[in-house]
This record gives structure tokens, C-alpha cells and sequence, in this order.
């Protein structure tokens, strides 16, 4: 049977390293840095907005990189039109964008695959773990977009760009990203974040149009009602972001966001004009969000960075303890603190330390356990109110608790910085979360430490989390090797495990 090169579901035989390598290869074998004798060189590419750099790489360079991150494209050819971008210097941004790059080295591989192809207004889909760098990767692009547009509108501002996020705090974290982009012009570009949770007054106000809000990020609920009521007017975005697609759908969002979209301008698809970009980001890359893509995306140039099977990250040191008992796991987390406090390498008085539970009553008993045992202690979970959720997140962030007790909604897509231990309580439903959880330490360069505690309720997943350990060197207990045997059986949400679906996205011949 033929296998079309861009069905991403086939999985059983090639691996994304394989891919990855092809797309390296061909990247050795064309043209691209070899300007010497008029060939096409990384400076003379299409993408209209890079320009020349004195330290633009070369040829073996892309393809080192290519490997080292395991970056895939779909379709391949892309990789040789709109090669990555290694250094800042190599994209051509209005002066004052040139700001945000100070703060980091060089580019992340997402940042470094995204920035050419959305700078030459293609739709993208990502596929990369969270706290990669995706604000970055589609904020830059969406900012040079709306001043190359903004000479061509007449009256008040509009809004432009539209990011869709599936929880609050996410929405938040991103909404700050893009408002520190914002006020870097002149004059500055307003955004705001809308969600639920909160009175709708405010944000209907800050909606007007003499408050000059260009940029837009929410929650889909939230943003439906406020588009619905009249006071959001999305009939002029022509950047449509969606983040963390998988979760929204994981969360029930599908009819909401189809319903944002089609109030939207539409897709090149849609009405054969280039009137709206879409750019979606998600960790893994099930039907729903194929069918998603091919319903709303225009040719999207797909880029894969890491592995195809979600896999725990080598910095982070993982530790499982087996308990006998499912009862006094609060008792069992005091001792691990006090040991914690022992080390020489840490400090429980200025290291940050997330706690896991898996129900928000748990969340909260395990809370006030730690405030009475005197513990600095903060809790996010889905009975409190948005504002105490952003207290006990900046109260996090600052230093003022070193510990958050949190339920899955702070597993992904959250950068708080420098948490140096992930404590499991209760094992999370999926070892997808599981990998989530733990990926919330050891980030930007750093190790971190993860302790999970794992019961017999647990033992479906001891198979999968021997995987997960093998896989990043990781000391397998003995007491786990108990049920090695038993796996609940999960197909992998990006590809399967060896099996075959039909991507919507690729059209047949």
C-alpha cells in the first residue's frame, strides 16, 4: 500500500527521527547557503520578512540542527523553501520587536521553525511541547502583521489578532506576553484577555472601540458570550490563534471554537483571498484536531518538534515511591518536605515546590494540612474564584509561598519559573498528564526533581510509567515491577501505536 508523505498517522515504521533525518538530508542536498555561484542561499529566501545576517548558518549547520531537535515538516519541501532560523538576527523586525530578544540567546527550535513560514503568511500547525517558546512563535509574527496592516484601515482601531486558550490562567499568561510586545511601539498596541469567572462589565468596556484594543486573547466560553452580546466584533481578524488545540477539545470546547472561527474573516479556503491566517498549536495531534485543521486552515505547513511518543524530559529526576497504603499519603507528604529540608541542595524556604493532587477537595484538604503544619503554602484548583487563583499564582511566582498545591490545571501551559521539585500525591489519570506534571521543573536550561507517589489504585499505569522512566534513564523500582504487566492500553493521541487512520488534512489525488 502507497503511503502518502504527508499522513502523519503512519507511525509504525518511521519513526519522527527517521523523518526528521530525511528532512536534514534534504536540507544538505539543496541549494540553500550556497550562494556562491547563484544558487538560492538562506538570505535569499522568499519569506519576505528575513533579511541578510552575518551569521546566517550554513547548510550543515540547518542540518545538525534539524536532528539535534528532531524537527519534522510537512510537506518536506518546505524545509528547503523556508529553511529555520537560527539567530535573532536573521529575522527582520520593526526596531522596537528587536527588544524582546534581549532577554534570550538565541531562538527555541519551535520559534526557529515557526518564524519563517508564518512570516511568509502561511497557516501553521505546531507541534511541540508547552513552555516552548509558542507566545514568542506566533506574538512576533502577529505584531508585524497588524503594523503592515494598520495604514490600511480607516477609523478606530480594530481587533486584528485573536488567541483562543483553553483555560484562564493560560489565556493570562499569554495576554501579559503580548502586552509586553504591545507597549514596545509607539504609540502602543492595547491588548486584553477575557474569561470567565469574573463580571463581564469590565471586559465589555475595555471592548469599546475608542479603548483601541487590537490584540485579543480568552477563554472560548468567555469570548463566545461577549462576541454573541455584540460588544466583541470579530469580523476583522485576520490572525486567528488557536493554543493548546488538543486540550480545548479535550475540555468540550469544539462547538464553541468552530462558532468563534466562523465569525471571523474567512479562511483562504473559505473564500479564495489570503483575508485571515490561522495558526494552531497543540502537544499532540489527534483526528479531532486534523479535522479541526482541514476544516478552518489553508494548506497548513505542519512542524513537528521532539519525539512522536510524548517522553519525560531528561533533566528532571525522577523518583517513584510505591506505597503500601492509599490512607495518610498527607503524613507521607510532610516527610518527603522534611527530608527535602534536609538536603544540602535545597532550601524550603526560597525553592519552589509544586504538590499534585488529582480532585480539587483533595487540593484543598492537602492545603490546609500544609498551613497548619506552618508551611508557605498557595492552592490553585476549579472551585476558586479567578481572582484568588491569580493571587495564589503571583503569590507562587514572587516567592511569597514556596509551595502550590495544585489540581491538572496548572500542568500545562502555566511558566512559572524556577520550580525546583514536582511532588505527586495522587498519580493523575493519564501518563500523558503524568509527563505534563513533571514537565513543570526542569525547564529553560535547569534540572528538576520529580517524587511521585504510586499505589495499587495506581497500577494500570505501571507498564506506561516503567516506559516512561526507562526511556529517560530513570531508576525503575523494584516494588513497581510488580505489575510491569499491566498496561491500560492508550493509543498514543498524536499518531497510534501501529495502526493506520485517514488524516483529513492530506487530499486525495
Amino acid at each position: 500500500m502507497n503511503r502518502s508523505r504527508t499522513d502523519w498517522a503512519w507511525k509504525c515504521d518511521h519513526s519522527v527521527s527517521d523523518k526528521a533525518r530525511k528532512n536534514a538530508s534534504q536540507l544538505a542536498n539543496s541549494d540553500v547557503g550556497t550562494s556562491s555561484n547563484g544558487r538560492q542561499s538562506h538570505s535569499d529566501l522568499k519569506a519576505p520578512r528575513l533579511r541578510p545576517s552575518t551569521t546566517a548558518p550554513t547548510p550543515a549547520e540547518l542540518e545538525n540542527f534539524i536532528l539535534t531537535n528532531k524537527i519534522t515538516y510537512e510537506p518536506i519541501g518546505i524545509l528547503t523553501e523556508l529553511p529555520p532560523i537560527l539567530a535573532f538576527d536573521c529575522v527582520r523586525v520593526t526596531s522596537p520587536l528587536e527588544k524582546a530578544f534581549l532577554k534570550f540567546q538565541k531562538p527555541s527550535p519551535i520559534q526557529s521553525a515557526v518564524w519563517p513560514v508564518l512570516m511568509a503568511k502561511r497557516d501553521v500547525v505546531g507541534i511541540a511541547e508547552t513552555g516552548s517558546g509558542k507566545t514568542l512563535a506566533f506574538g512576533i509574527p502577529a505584531f508585524e502583521h497588524i503594523l503592515s496592516t494598520s495604514g490600511l484601515q480607516k477609523g478606530p482601531p480594530v481587533i486584528s489578532v485573536l488567541v483562543i486558550a483553553p483555560t484562564r490562567e493560560l489565556a493570562m499568561q499569554t495576554e501579559s506576553t503580548l502586552s509586553e510586545l504591545g507597549q514596545l511601539m509607539t504609540p502602543p498596541i492595547q491588548t486584553l484577555c477575557v474569561y470567565g469567572g469574573v463580571d463581564k462589565n469590565t471586559q465589555r468596556k475595555a471592548l469599546r472601540p475608542e479603548a483601541g484594543v487590537r490584540v485579543v486573547a480568552g477563554t472560548p466560553g468567555r469570548l463566545l458570550d461577549l462576541a454573541n452580546e455584540g460588544h466583541l466584533k470579530l469580523n476583522n481578524v485576520s490572525w486567528l490563534v488557536l493554543d493548546e488545540a488538543d486540550r480545548m477539545l479535550d475540555k468540550g470546547f469544539e462547538n464553541d471554537i468552530r462558532a468563534i472561527i466562523n465569525l471571523c474573516r474567512p479562511s483562504k479556503a473559505e473564500a479564495g483571498n489570503p483575508t485571515r491566517l490561522t495558526a494552531m498549536f497543540s502537544a499532540t495531534w489527534p483526528l479531532s484536531v486534523r479535522r479541526l485543521a482541514s476544516d478552518f486552515m489553508h494548506n497548513p505547513v505542519r512542524i513537528l518538534v521532539g519525539d512522536d511518543q510524548l517522553s519525560a524530559s531528561g533533566s528532571v529526576e525522577q523518583t517513584v515511591e510505591v506505597l503500601k497504603e492509599t490512607r495518610g499519603k498527607e503524613f507521607k507528604l510532610l516527610s518527603t518536605l522534611t527530608h527535602l529540608g534536609q538536603s544540602k541542595t535545597f532550601n524550603l524556604a526560597k525553592d519552589k515546590i509544586i504538590v499534585f493532587a488529582l480532585y480539587k477537595k483533595e487540593a484543598q484538604r492537602l492545603h490546609q494540612f500544609l498551613l497548619r503544619k506552618g508551611f508557605s503554602a498557595c492552592c490553585i484548583e476549579g472551585d476558586m474564584s479567578q481572582d484568588k487563583r491569580t493571587k495564589s499564582l503571583e503569590d507562587f511566582k514572587s516567592g511569597e509561598a514556596t509551595i502550590l498545591v495544585a489540581t491538572d490545571v496548572a500542568a500545562r501551559g502555566l511558566d512559572i519559573p524556577k520550580v525546583e521539585v514536582v511532588i505527586n500525591v495522587t498519580f493523575p489519570l493519564t501518563i500523558e498528564d503524568y509527563i505534563h506534571r513533571i514537565g513543570r521543573t526542569g525547564r529553560a536550561g535547569r534540572t528538576g526533581k520529580s517524587i511521585t507517589y504510586f499505589t495499587d489504585d495506581d497500577k494500570v499505569h505501571a507498564g506506561e510509567l516503567m516506559r516512561v522512566l526507562k526511556d529517560a534513564n530513570q531508576t525503575v523500582p523494584e516494588d513497581l515491577k510488580q505489575w510491569g504487566g499491566q498496561i491500560k492500553k492508550k493509543t498514543h493521541a498524536a499518531y497510534g501505536d501501529h495502526w493506520k487512520d485517514i488524516d483529513p488534512t492530506v487530499k486525495g489525488k
